[in-house]
């Protein structure tokens, strides 16, 4: 029996195609385990979307250079990026760019020959992660993910469903579409299909109870789209956006093709047919030239708008995109201002959290331990619940007791057999 460990950097596609190696992997034989001393080889599945997270995937590997003795397929944006450098630092190791990781499991079959007939599944996560999309046709001032990632590329429908069904059958109840631009899919198909196709055709699937989306873009959002998620019953009321900047002066900068105005309707759509959503959103605070009046707006436009949550990142240049050559402010303003928000992040987070205290809550339970379970709710909110045996995977209803952080919910069940529950 051949076992395998693997590690993850990233956005949630990465999340989504590490899930779908284990399971395609662990259908031909091979063995998934947590523990890298267990494992024959690893896998690391690498991102490179910020300076940062270039960093973390430069000193990740060179730990697993130095603690283990068992070789590592390096894949993704950095072995894309940084190959060269990747490969003179870590002679030995395996590097696989975006395009030759397509199919990982031919690499490992390749590579880590075994001739085990087992099937395995080892739940790597409760819920499933689906990526249906990869690439990007737009040209953001900022970002290097077209460069690596290249052109906008849409699963076919019918693939993205046959995954579906099977991932179902092995009990998986709440499913994450996921993709680079999750909101384009289905433009380059023939025929044409769209996101809200990909929706409702997961939502008939038995067995499918909750389906979320990853970060949807403002460009392709029409409320005929968001009506139809409404209609299928099965999407969870937490939405993501990337929206980037709340200052319209920053985001022509950043070619972003939207504008204030557009966020304002969007949040609003959002508001009247998801009312009780967990709305969040991306934003990049020192963009180039960003002023302290453009930031002003920034934080406005937040605090005047019905988000929930923000994703915030300082600016990171990136080599070979059109605001790399440009100033950003000083590193301390950047700091400052990241700052701010991520203190109005925590603030939105904690207040969402007590607004919805006492009201009862769909919700799948993600983790059973001796002292506790775990459960996500419907819009996606964490929560701690007394131990129970053999929910895990499965829908429940919670009522939310306390707030204990901006994170962190603790609740009590509803209509829960009390024989299932620990004492």
């Amino acid at each position: 029996m051949v076992k395998f460990c693997v590690e993850c950097f990233g956005c949630r596609a990465n999340q989504a195609e590490v899930q779908e190696w284990i399971l395609d992997l662990e259908k031909a034989g091979y063995a998934y385990t947590h523990h890298q001393a267990e494992a024959d080889f690893g896998i690391l599945n690498t991102c490179s979307v910020t300076a940062k997270a270039e960093r973390d995937v430069f000193r990740a590997v060179n730990r697993a250079f130095r603690r283990t003795h068992i070789p590592w397929i390096i894949a993704g944006c950095s072995a894309t990026h940084e190959g060269d450098n990747l490969k003179r630092l870590f002679p030995g190791y395996i590097f696989l760019d975006n395009k030759e990781k397509a199919d990982m499991a031919a690499e490992v079959r390749r590579r880590f020959p075994q001739e085990s007939n087992l099937i395995f599944h080892s739940a790597f996560r409760s819920r499933l992660f689906l990526k249906i999309h990869d690439g990007c046709n737009f040209r953001c001032a900022y970002c290097i993910v077209p460069t690596l990632r290249g052109p906008s590329r849409s699963r076919p429908l019918e693939s993205v469903l046959r995954r579906a069904r099977y991932a179902a059958s092995l009990g998986y109840r709440e499913f994450v579409l996921t993709g680079i631009n999750l909101s384009s899919y289905g433009f380059d198909l023939f025929p044409r299909h769209s996101l809200l196709e990909a929706v409702q055709g997961l939502a008939e699937i038995s067995g499918v109870e909750f389906i979320r989306l990853s970060s949807l873009d403002p460009r392709y959002l029409r409320y005929d789209f968001i009506q139809g998620l409404k209609a299928t019953g099965k999407v969870c009321p937490s939405f993501h956006f990337s929206f980037q900047s709340g200052s319209n002066s920053v985001l022509k900068r950043m070619k972003r093709g939207s504008k204030v105005t557009d966020y304002r309707r969007i949040l609003d759509m959002f508001d009247r047919l998801f009312p009780d959503a967990n709305l969040g959103a991306d934003f990049i605070t020192g963009f180039p030239e960003e002023t302290e009046k453009e930031h002003r707006e920034t934080v406005d436009f937040i605090s005047n708008s019905s988000l929930n949550y923000l994703h915030v990142f300082p600016y990171s240049p990136r080599p070979g995109t059109a605001a790399a050559r440009q100033d950003p402010p000083p590193s301390h303003v950047v700091r400052s201002r990241a700052g701010e928000l991520k203190q109005i992040n925590r603030n939105l987070r904690f207040a969402f959290r007590e607004s919805r205290l006492g009201r009862v809550l769909d919700a799948v339970m993600i983790e059973e331990t001796p002292n506790f379970s775990m459960a996500v709710t419907d819009n996606y909110l964490s929560v701690r619940m007394p131990p129970t045996r053999g929910f895990k995977q499965k829908r429940i209803s919670l009522r939310l007791t306390r707030v204990v952080n901006d994170n962190l919910c603790e609740g009590e069940y509803v209509d829960l057999p009390k024989a299932r529950i620990q004492p």
